[in-house]
């Protein structure tokens, strides 16, 4: 049996009750899980049916058949825990559970499989980052997320139009970006409300307050962002320049990597370059290829 040790994840002021992966009209799961298929939201304990091109929610007292756990605590920024956020486990299924008064949560009876694992403010998606990761779950693991979950506000969000524009996000970071080529997954990214503008939020964090496990990434993390809309793809990778001096060497390569939740997988956007006097920019063709957790790694 192993146990994993998570550096510190999200925060969060207040959180409102559960909502199925997908979901539009905020069904309620309750905090005992529930499993999604990402169709058309039938709930089986008591719930009701929706006909908006949800998921299929079916309680699963926060864990499948398996033999694996994994727990872990939400807080806000000032060490609070906070109730009410939505932690999501997903594989082909989605189990969702709700932080307990405390903080915290914990997901019983998991199988083993290769998983995303989110949590989400459900009251205001488009205010507050969703941190997003990708781990893989062995028989028998008894996952601990020993540092506290800190769920970050967006620091900027500006909207977006159809034709390539420069917007400039916190943490010097500008990325040239272009409606007409984001699009949303059907699956987990917020929903734009009828007439709305596609828009793109950030909030630069430290990688070493990043609070994921980042199990599959190798090598440094020398910059991280969480972004949004969450999990909206630029295709293709939607190029950029950072102003931010990160103390490498001119010339040093960096991989842009973004946590896919539709593949459940890291997305290689390609590589950056550090340029004399600091600034690092996109190489020709890479850039960011979903808007999630955005990583530069130093390999």
């Amino acid at each position: 049996m192993r146990t994993l040790t998570l550096t510190s994840l999200l925060a969060l002021p207040l959180a409102l009750g559960l909502l199925a992966c997908g979901d539009k009209d905020g069904d309620s799961g309750g905090t005992d899980g529930s499993t999604d298929t990402d169709g058309g939201d039938t709930d089986t304990d008591g719930g009701d049916t929706d006909t908006d091109g949800g998921d299929t929610d079916t309680d699963t007292d926060g864990g499948g058949g398996g033999t694996a756990s994994i727990s872990g605590k939400v807080v806000d920024p000032s060490g609070g825990g906070v109730e009410g956020v939505q932690m999501r486990l997903c594989a082909e299924l989605c189990t969702t559970v709700s932080t307990g008064s405390d903080g915290s949560f914990a997901y019983n009876n998991v199988s083993a499989d290769h998983y995303a694992l989110e949590a989400v403010y459900l009251a205001d998606q488009k205010s507050y980052a969703t941190p997003l990761d990708l781990i893989s779950i062995a028989d028998g693991d008894a996952i601990s997320l020993e540092q506290d979950m800190i769920l970050y506000p967006f620091a900027t969000s500006s909207d977006v139009s159809s034709g390539e524009s420069l917007v400039d996000v916190d943490g010097s970071l500008s990325i040239f970006v272009d409606a007409d080529k984001m699009t949303g997954s059907t699956a987990n990214s917020p929903y734009l409300d009828d007439g709305e503008s596609e828009y793109l939020a950030a909030v630069r964090v430290d990688p070493g307050a990043i609070g994921l496990p980042l199990e599959e990434v190798e090598g440094t993390v020398v910059a991280a962002w969480f972004m949004g809309r969450m999990s909206v793809a630029h295709d293709p990778p939607a190029r950029f320049i950072l102003a931010d001096d990160l103390g490498l060497e001119s010339g040093t390569k960096l991989r842009i990597l973004s946590a896919d939740y539709d593949h459940k997988e890291w997305a290689d956007g390609g590589t950056a370059t550090v340029f004399q006097g600091g600034s690092t920019e996109s190489d020709e063709g890479a850039g960011i290829a979903v808007f999630s957790t955005v990583l530069l790694v130093q390999e």
